[in-house]
């Protein structure tokens, strides 16, 4: 299930596991991939057309996210870290479900 469509957010059911983080009622992320770097998940949204952060904490818990490009390229999939510490993302905007621009999709290339 992933806590979808039986239960969302943090709404609890019985033998189902509440997802530690969620992006809410009002807001949806829609999660393309992740890469673990440094203490740190970053993710792509399709939906939230965005590269979000967030530190694992050492008592367990998550840092709030952050944002970086949010709405700047369209729908983010693709993410990629190599072993320098580049993160690769790519955009998914010629899927049918975004917006395409001329010289769309793209790959960028950040280090945080």
């Amino acid at each position: 299930n992933y806590g979808w469509p039986e239960i969302q957010g943090s709404t609890e059911r019985e033998g189902m596991i509440t997802p530690v983080a969620n992006s809410g009622a009002t807001v949806t992320w829609a999660p393309a991939n992740l890469v673990f770097y440094d203490g740190r998940l970053f993710f792509t949204g399709l939906r939230g057309q965005t590269l979000y952060e967030v530190t694992l904490l050492r008592n367990g818990g998550l840092s709030p996210v952050k944002e970086h490009f949010k709405s700047e390229y369209g729908r983010l999939r693709a993410l990629f870290l190599d072993e320098n510490g580049d993160i690769y993302f790519g955009t998914s905007n010629k899927d049918g479900r975004g917006r395409p621009k001329a010289g769309d999709d793209k790959i960028f290339k950040v280090r945080f």
